[in-house]
């Protein structure tokens, strides 16, 4: 996979994180899971991209 869709990734990742603490930490209160919700998913996408990319470059060799 190129490198520049594993930083994007990362890029769109730590934009989704910053929306989750946002979420957490801004009014109204109350939506606490949904922003842990949010961050758990910008967590997930380089995780998911770079394990995604691993699996393509052990099938191509």
């Amino acid at each position: 996979m190129d490198t520049i869709i594993k930083v994007m990734s990362f890029f769109v990742a730590l934009f989704v994180i910053a929306n989750g603490v946002w979420v957490v930490y801004m009014p109204p209160f109350g939506d606490e899971p949904v922003g842990y919700a949010i961050i758990a998913g910008g967590i997930l996408i380089p995780i998911i991209v770079l394990s995604v990319a691993k699996l393509g470059e052990c099938r191509y060799q």
